[in-house]
């Protein structure tokens, strides 16, 4: 049920009459020219407006069913549902007002039991849906239904495709509003490019409606190529390119099918192919060691067929296994410590063909990579090896066969300078124990001997002598590497030694 309220032509505003409980007469102001505002009323008692002898005004009244008494006789009282009769200087007015009406606009409720449900506002004769109504600052609000669909278009396959990927069509996806029956947008009209080439609509395919267009049904599309339809990226080059479109509608308006002024938009980018070519890193070598050859591998991206591009890969300070494609390098030098920085790459030149049916006709485009230096690592481990004595210093030989260490010598970890843990000596008589380091690593400088961990004693160390260590037979631009030695007398039997 709506609120009392009147309608003031002198200030065109609908002013609402509060009714309360029983309560005093209002005050009657001075005489004026115009209506004042209503003072405080019970359900049955009076409502005092200032001005006794004011110019009349026509106040419309609307609202619940109720009596209104009224002491200002000048004043005329309309509405549907309204009768008055005129006693003195008062005037009753008997309001009869029906559910959802009571004025130039009307609400429309829906009944279940004691319960209404606000549904419809009746403006200009025409019931319009609610849509929402919500209290906003105090305030009911009502938000009608306006015909306001969802519009929405998408490529196909994808909006993200490889650089030889065909774009094959476009779907689009209507949603009508559900509150609005007697509008709806039934058709697509048109396909116009704002980025790339795009053929027009009736050069597609249209497949079947998933639904026949009507009031409140949504319903899918799909255009799929036909004869010479077709959606391209404008490219002669590596570029991939991109294609964008506007697709417009038709809608039934209520009365006839017109032109929908908001259209559904998509873009389609096409992936710029990459090439890229590498070799493996080489390491677990020792100083006496060299490389001969390294994998390499070469790659390209945003190409979906391999049938698309051809490799030719060459080399420089090697050979190839493979000229079209990934492959072992051979070094024409292999390559040792001393020798890493020689020039050692491949390079591949990669011919993309672009398919007719991604940009109306076939092309190439080039990309070449070359690979860098191979990164290559050499360990440098400190040895052990027992002589007959302290007197007897080790040679290349002792430690070193062909490019690896000789049976009988204990290689440590790259660039050590401690050994800790029990050494025995099988001889039968004392032996001298040779620790060797390379010269530029960090040295040690207390040796101790002793039955455990726990029972050490510092013991005089053999130094300042040194061995060059090399391969047997030096590769080209080889250096023998200088190793420091420091000897130590061990006697029969097993021996804790803790060198740091």
């Amino acid at each position: 049920m709506s609120q009392l309220k009147y309608y003031n032509t002198l200030t065109s505003n609908w002013e609402p009459i509060v009714v309360g409980a029983n309560g005093p007469i209002g005050y009657t102001g001075s005489a004026s020219t115009a209506s004042g505002y209503a003072g405080s009323s019970g359900y049955t008692g009076s409502i005092g407006y200032s001005g006794s002898a004011g110019e009349a005004s026509a106040i419309t009244v609307i609202g619940n069913d109720t009596t209104l008494t009224q002491n200002l006789s000048s004043i005329t009282f309309t509405g549907t549902g309204v009768t008055s009769t005129v006693s003195g200087d008062n005037v009753t007015i008997n309001i009869t007002a029906s559910s959802g009406s009571g004025g130039p606009e009307t609400l429309v409720w829906t009944t279940s039991g004691d319960n209404r449900t606000l549904t419809g506002y009746t403006e200009n004769s025409v019931v319009k849906t609610i849509r929402t109504a919500a209290f906003v600052s105090n305030k009911l609000q009502l938000t009608l239904a306006t015909f306001t669909p969802i519009l929405s278009s998408t490529p196909t396959p994808s909006t993200s495709l490889n650089w030889d990927v065909p774009a094959t069509g476009f779907s689009v996806t209507v949603d009508n509003p559900v509150d609005i029956s007697n509008q709806y947008v039934n058709t697509v009209s048109s396909i116009t490019s704002t980025a790339g080439s795009i053929s027009a609509l009736s050069a597609f395919t249209a497949g079947a409606k998933s639904n026949t267009p009507a009031g409140t049904i949504d319903w899918t599309q799909s255009f799929t190529y036909g004869g010479s339809g077709y959606i391209r990226p404008v490219s002669s080059t590596i570029t991939g390119g991109s294609a964008s479109a506007q697709v417009a509608f038709n809608y039934y308006n209520g009365t006839n099918t017109v032109a929908y002024s908001t259209s559904a938009t998509w873009t389609i980018n096409w992936a710029t192919p990459t090439l890229s070519n590498s070799v493996a890193s080489l390491t677990g070598s020792t100083f006496l060691q060299s490389y001969s050859s390294v994998a390499y591998t070469i790659s390209v991206t945003g190409i979906t067929d391999s049938a698309n591009y051809s490799h030719s890969v060459s080399a420089t300070g090697g050979t190839v296994s493979n000229a079209s494609g990934s492959g072992t390098f051979t070094f024409t030098a292999p390559i040792h410590k001393d020798n890493i920085a020689t020039a050692r790459t491949t390079t591949v030149q990669t011919t993309f063909t672009r398919p007719a049916t991604v940009t109306g006709s076939s092309y190439t485009a080039q990309l070449s990579a070359s690979s860098s230096n191979p990164s290559a690592t050499f360990t440098y481990p400190s040895l052990w090896v027992f002589t007959a004595g302290t007197s007897t210093v080790p040679t290349r030989s002792t430690f070193v066969t062909g490019t690896s260490f000789q049976t009988g010598v204990t290689q440590l970890g790259n660039l050590a300078n401690t050994l800790a843990g029990f050494i025995t000596n099988s001889s039968g008589g004392p032996k001298a124990l040779w620790f060797a380091v390379k010269s530029t690593a960090a040295q040690p400088t207390t040796f101790k001997t002793g039955a455990s961990a726990g029972l050490l004693s510092d013991v005089s160390a053999t130094t300042g002598n040194t061995v060059s260590l090399e391969p047997d037979s030096p590769l080209s631009g080889y250096s023998a590497v200088t190793y420091n030695l420091y000897g130590i007398t061990l006697q029969n039997g097993s021996t804790y030694v803790s060198i740091s």
